[in-house]
């Protein structure tokens, strides 16, 4: 991108008002992922179990419900002021000029990426507005994660997209990535995200079972932790698998190539 491009870019970041995903029906999510901390294993197996046993119900809950990603505002999930938006603004027009570190941004395929606050954040136009994205991971960090297989023409259609669920699987990555998914969905794709189980369990009482093995036609997403970090595409149905950070890798890789930066 030449320079008169990333000035008019730079300048339309700062003269337009943008629409930022607003989660704070998840917040409750968040806060408790961030509770966790990942980084440290608790050393009471059976606390740790109960606590990411009451995230994914938590999880469940905020999908059954309604959930409204709201456009305008400078707020991100409570956790992020005016001050961080500003920051991020400038961060920007830095990562466009070459003046950060690899570490700290990058440009990406014409996508500026800069890291704040434990997020890489880019922003893009959609339609009439103008995106800013925070996700636990960029591009060059996904890179790795396999996608393979075909989509059905099917997946496509309506407004409906149902996110499955496995209400069994107590593990804090694995809500991490539900969020990460749950969070920017309808902005990626401009559908509407409705939560399903895999199984039957006492969570998800009226909800319809769902899976990559059972989608009755519908357009699925499915997260299964285990495994290698990857993205199984194949008729209605989306699989996202891996372990640890290699999930919600697989989750951000899905969502980048939704949001048209990768492929």
């Amino acid at each position: 991108m030449d320079d008169t491009k990333k000035s008019e870019q730079y300048q339309y970041t700062n003269n337009k008002e943008f629409s930022t995903i607003k989660i704070d029906q998840a917040l409750e999510v968040e806060d408790t992922v961030r509770e966790m901390n990942i980084a440290n294993e608790s050393p009471d197996e059976e606390v740790s179990k109960k606590k990411d046993l009451r995230t994914i119900g938590i999880m469940v809950a905020v999908l059954i419900g309604i959930i409204f990603f709201s456009l305008g505002g400078i707020k991100l999930s409570g956790h992020f002021t005016a001050a961080d938006v500003i920051d991020v603004d400038y961060l920007h027009k830095e990562n466009w000029e070459g003046n950060l570190d690899e570490d700290r941004g990058y440009v990406y395929d014409g996508y500026s990426f800069v890291f704040v606050d434990g997020l890489w954040w880019t922003e893009m136009a959609k339609g009439n507005e103008h995106l800013k994205v925070p996700l636990h991971f960029g591009p060059n960090h996904v890179s790795e994660i396999e996608r393979k297989g075909e989509l059905d023409a099917a997946f496509n259609s309506g407004e409906v997209i149902y996110i499955a669920i496995n209400p069994t699987t107590a593990n804090k990555y694995y809500t991490l990535a539900l969020s990460e998914l749950n969070f920017n969905i309808a902005k990626g794709i401009s559908r509407r995200p409705m939560a399903v189980c895999t199984e039957e369990n006492a969570i998800c009482e009226d909800r319809e079972i769902l899976s990559c093995n059972n989608t009755k036609g519908k357009p699925v997403v499915e997260l299964a932790y285990g495994g290698e970090g990857k993205i199984e595409m194949d008729g209605t149905c989306i699989l996202i698998s891996g372990e640890e950070y290699d999930i919600v890798k697989a989750v951000d890789r899905l969502l980048l190539i939704w949001y048209g930066v990768m492929s």
